[in-house]
């Protein structure tokens, strides 16, 4: 069964696809369950930042597409969470996805310790946060970085990965980084594999599709990742509960 959690429709500001359209490309493609994770930022003070502006709207879209689609439809939130901003939005959502998708204070990124400023900010974002849901694409600032300089601390690293675990949040393997020109998924291999190593099972795979043709890119790509790594199964969530299903390679 393929599983793609993450897909940003016509309720983010950066998309134009209605969810109809990701739900009907889904099918094409063969997916089992999609997931539409529209943009929340707690913090609005950066720059891109969007609150959603209609909540109520916006479930109401998706209970209808879950009750007409012939796959699982899922209705999820990317919740763009900092250490000074984490109370998350209320409704009835299946699942979160837990973005940190940027550093107070710091504008310029081509200088500086930005890895350690980033993990720093993430593992205090994700303080005292217990909801199920996942973590998302933890090293995507690679997308803005000179030369997308791979995240380096991994000292850090362990620390936001032990934490997340012991709060029973999962990862994301988020496709977008086999669309940009480094060719390799948000995380990398390196840090998926610690996060397996650090006893980390709830994994899920997320395309961060901003466009129709985007929808389930990848998938395949990340499920043979999985595989060689080790892991059995990957994971949803419905009514805020985690669903295994077991990883198979088509």
């Amino acid at each position: 069964m393929s599983v793609d959690l993450h897909n940003h429709s016509s309720f983010s500001p950066d998309s134009q696809t209605p969810v109809e359209e990701i739900v009907e490309e889904a099918i094409l493609k063969g997916l089992k369950v999609i997931g539409i994770s529209d943009h929340d930022d707690l913090d609005d003070s950066f720059p891109d930042s969007y609150r959603m502006k209609d909540p109520e709207i916006y479930l109401r879209s998706l209970s209808r597409m879950k009750e007409n689609s012939v796959i699982k439809v899922l209705a999820g939130l990317e919740v763009g969470l900092q250490s000074c901003a984490k109370t998350l939005p209320e409704g009835d959502f299946d699942y979160f996805i837990y973005s940190v998708h940027g550093i107070p204070g710091i504008k310029d990124l081509t200088s500086g310790d930005v890895w350690t400023l980033y993990l720093e900010e993430a593992i205090e974002a994700i303080s005292g946060i217990d909801r199920p849901g996942f973590f998302g694409h933890i090293d995507f600032l690679r997308r803005y970085l000179p030369g997308h300089k791979a995240l380096d601390n991994e000292e850090l690293l362990c620390e936001l990965l032990r934490k997340l675990i012991r709060a029973g949040i999962g990862i994301e393997i988020n496709t977008s980084g086999w669309r940009y020109p480094y060719k390799e998924p948000s995380p990398q291999r390196w840090i998926v594999e610690k996060y397996f190593l650090c006893g980390g099972k709830f994994v899920t795979i997320g395309s961060d599709s901003h466009r129709r043709e985007d929808v389930g890119s990848h998938v395949s790509d990340a499920l043979l990742l999985l595989k060689s790594i080790g892991f059995k199964e990957v994971f949803y969530c419905e009514k805020m509960e985690y669903k295994p299903v077991a990883l198979t390679i088509y």
